[in-house]
Parts: structure tokens; C-alpha cells; sequence
């Protein structure tokens, strides 16, 4: 028979549909089930695997192969015939136990005890559709165990004993991009669990202040401090050719700057994961806490979400929820939901990297949209109801900045609240001055207060 071409079956790993699909039985034992078992021995020796299952090269069959070769006279695994098997059903298992450390192609890197029987009998078919009988103990049984639960779909870690221990998942090569303020909660948070992190890939440095000076992104100058590997590439191309030169893992993502495209997306080889700071659907975009305070939400939240062409598209892996004050500002909100998003990935990663996490969809027909926000906005309409001027004013904070004219010169509005249907100014700073509290700005600028056609509203 004429070997099968390389590379027609490829390894398929977590989260693939085919992983979590009860195969079918095999009824056709023709030439290509031969030629398929041959592929699936080839792609099990180019991964060093002892075993592979039919749904990890998403083959809809009841099909496994298995078997190894000892290296060397030092190599202490033993020596398995290679073996494909049709239709394997284990009928009989061994009352004792053991606990052992078992990997899988498909979830690579990661390697859990778990508990299995230390021999196993199992009904098979061969290449020919003949009744075969495997009795097989230790490796062998293990293997034989491993492999038919991937025919139900199971993985190894759904017989875990534990899945959640960060510890496990330092295999896993991570790179983080991120530029703000937003960002550095989450790579701190990162490093905190000491996982490992290749490179920060972060935007160029921007000029800043009348001087024109360059600054450093703060993701850049808490990178260098940690002695992290720092990247700023100059366009979507050169993130995708740094990408597929790292062959990264996983790659993380909190409040980057710009879109990364399918190609970078697809390169990790289990995908990315972003940081968003909204409750999913709602408020896709650049700017979904300024929208949320906007539209006058009583809580917001973070989504860990995986990363998909279209933007804040993905399927939700980890969500909750925050209480927003109504002293909140987009600022003081922006820090709450970083550090919470922090914590939120950290413990979305060992259950996504286990191939355990639930992935869910956005409801469609629930999404919204971020407003987009430019300077002019930050010029208070008095004619508006007050309770909306306090959204804009927290919201606005920092940027674009809420203010208005007083006696010729920009009064910034920096915090607010909304009470009993009242606008309680909390601190405001006149052009060329210091942030006061405005109380005490009243009590000094009153005759010129007077003299404006809004204080009247909020006095």
C-alpha cells in the first residue's frame, strides 16, 4: 500500500469541536482506514505521543493507534507494539489503582496525576474487522484508558485529581501586550503567579507635554523593571512576524492600543485571551466604562474573553460583576476594574489551559456598542438634565474633561454626584490653578458664580 501523504492529518487541540465528540463506530475497514491509521502513527511519533485518538485529527471514527519505541537502553518508558485498534471498548478493569502523570497531544505541555486502573480487558477490531482481545497493565492500560475516553469526548483532565494549580501551567509560554494604566494590574498579576512571560509588546513611545518629549508606555517601564523581554512593533504586520517568530502559547492581551489580526490571533497554540472591561455583550468598543457611566448602569464588569477577528467578538470564559459608586469616575472605575480583571485571568487561566473552561457566546441580539468620545464633548450643555451633566463629568474623567466657561477662563469639572436630584460638584480647577475642593471654590469665587447662567441650577 502507498504511504499516506504527510500532512493530510493534523493535531487538533483543545477546545476544537472534534475534542469533545462522541466518535462513531467504524463500519468500513477499506483501504482508508489503513492508510488514516498510518497518518495518525505518523503524527503520534512527529509529537512524541504515546497514543492517539481518531477525534484529535478530527476523524469522526471510533479510532485509535498506540505504541512506542524505547529510545535508548536508558529510556525507562517500555516497549509498546504499535497497534491500531476499531471499536475499543474496555470490559473489564482491574481493581487496583493508580496514580500517575499523564500529558496529551492535544493539551500540550500540561501534564496532571490522575487516577486510572492498573489494567484493563478490551474488545476491539483490527485493520480487518477481526474480534481482538487486549488484556495490558500499567503504561499500556493507561494508555488504552486515555485514549478510548477521547472517543467519548472525555479529555485527561476531566479525570484530574487537580486542574487548578497555577504551578502546573508555567509551561505555557505567555505573551502580554498591553500599554496603560489599565494593563499593568494584569501583567503584575501575571508575573505574581509566576507564570512565564517571554515578552511585553507594547505601542511606540509618544511624545508628551510642550517639549514634544518621548514617554515610555507604563507597560514598557514596568517590563523593563522586571527584567521582561519589551517589543514595540510599528504596525499590524510586524506584531504578526514578531508572533510567529516567539511561538508563543497564549497570548494576553488588557488594553493594547490597537487590533491584531487573524494571523497573530491564530499563531499561539492555544489562541488569546483579552482583558475587557464591560459585562458582554454590552459595550463593545474603546470605551466601555466612559459608556457605562454615560448611559447610567448601576454595575459594569470584566470579561475574560478569547480573542476573535471581529473586535470584543469572542466567546466569554470568565465574567463578573462590579457595583459602580456614584461618586465614580471613569477613572477611579478604570482602576477598580483592572485590578479585578487581574485576578479574573489569573484564575481563568489554569481551567482555559485544561481545556476545562465553558466557553460561551455573545448573544447577538444583545450587543451594544462604546460611544466614541472626542474633545468636544467635555464642554458641559447646561441645558441637559443634571443628573445627566454628573455622568458626563465622571465619565469624562480624565480625558476629554468636563468643564466650562467662567469669567473668560476653563473651569474643569474632576468629580461629581448626582443625590436627591441635585448636582454635588466635589472638585473642580480654574485655568492656571490647582485642583480645590468646590466647596472651598465657591466660597471664593461666589460673586463671579453668580454672575454665570448655570450656577443657579446647582446652588
Amino acid at each position: 500500500m502507498k504511504s499516506p501523504k504527510a500532512g493530510k492529518l493534523e493535531l487538533k487541540v483543545i477546545y476544537h469541536p472534534a475534542l469533545r465528540r462522541q466518535a462513531r463506530p467504524v463500519v468500513d475497514f477499506g483501504p482508508d482506514l489503513k492508510n488514516e491509521a498510518e497518518q495518525m502513527i505518523r503524527v503520534m511519533k512527529e509529537h512524541h505521543g504515546l497514543g492517539l485518538a481518531a477525534p484529535q485529527v478530527d476523524l469522526d471514527k471510533r479510532l485509535i493507534v498506540y505504541g512506542y519505541e524505547p529510545k535508548n537502553k536508558d529510556d525507562k518508558l517500555p516497549a509498546i507494539p504499535f497497534t491500531a485498534l476499531m471499536n475499543p471498548k474496555v470490559v473489564k478493569f482491574s481493581q487496583e489503582k493508580e496514580t500517575m502523570t499523564e500529558g496529551c497531544l492535544s493539551l500540550p505541555g500540561l501534564e496532571l496525576p490522575v487516577t486510572r486502573s492498573a489494567g484493563v480487558t478490551v474488545n476491539a477490531q483490527n485493520l480487518d474487522g477481526q474480534p481482538v482481545v487486549i488484556r495490558a497493565k500499567g503504561l499500556a492500560a493507561r494508555v488504552l484508558q486515555h485514549e478510548i475516553d477521547h472517543l467519548d469526548g472525555i479529555l485527561f483532565t476531566d479525570r484530574a485529581d487537580n486542574f487548578r494549580d497555577l504551578a502546573d501551567y508555567r509551561f505555557a509560554k505567555i505573551v502580554f501586550f498591553g500599554s496603560d494604566d489599565f494593563s499593568l494590574p494584569v501583567l503584575r498579576a501575571l508575573v505574581a503567579a509566576k507564570l512565564s512571560i517571554i515578552a511585553a509588546i507594547t505601542e511606540t513611545d509618544k511624545p508628551a507635554g510642550r517639549g514634544g518629549k518621548l514617554l515610555p508606555t507604563p507597560i514598557k517601564t514596568e517590563a523593563d523593571k522586571l527584567g521582561i523581554a519589551i517589543i514595540q512593533p510599528e504596525s499590524k504586520e510586524e506584531i504578526t512576524a514578531v508572533i510567529r517568530q516567539l511561538k508563543p502559547d497564549l497570548v494576553v492581551l488588557a488594553s493594547y492600543g490597537k487590533i491584531l489580526l487573524p494571523e497573530t490571533l491564530s499563531t499561539p497554540t492555544f489562541g488569546a485571551l483579552n482583558v475587557h472591561p464591560s459585562l458582554l455583550p454590552k459595550y463593545r468598543g474603546a470605551t466601555p466604562i466612559q459608556s457605562a457611566i454615560l448611559s447610567g448602569e448601576d454595575k459594569t464588569g470584566v470579561t475574560i474573553m478569547t480573542m476573535a477577528p471581529e473586535v470584543d467578538a469572542g466567546l466569554m470564559i470568565a465574567q463578573e460583576t462590579h457595583r459602580i459608586e456614584s461618586s465614580d469616575t471613569a477613572a477611579t472605575l478604570r482602576h477598580k476594574l483592572a485590578q479585578l480583571g487581574a485576578t479574573l485571568l489569573v484564575n481563568a487561566i489554569p481551567p482555559y489551559l485544561a481545556g476545562q473552561a465553558k466557553l460561551a457566546h455573545q448573544m447577538e441580539n444583545q450587543v451594544t456598542k462604546t460611544q466614541k468620545l472626542s474633545k468636544e464633548m467635555g464642554q458641559i450643555d447646561w441645558s441637559k438634565p443634571l443628573q445627566q451633566i454628573d455622568r458626563e463629568i465622571r465619565a469624562f474623567y480624565p480625558w476629554p474633561g468636563a468643564y466650562t466657561d467662567l469669567a473668560g477662563k476653563r473651569l474643569k469639572f474632576l468629580g461629581s454626584r448626582f443625590e436627591a436630584g441635585r448636582l454635588i460638584l466635589e472638585t473642580v480647577q480654574l485655568e492656571g490653578k490647582k485642583p480645590a475642593a468646590w466647596s472651598d471654590f465657591e466660597r471664593g469665587y461666589l460673586q463671579v458664580l453668580k454672575k454665570t447662567d448655570w450656577y443657579g441650577k446647582i446652588s
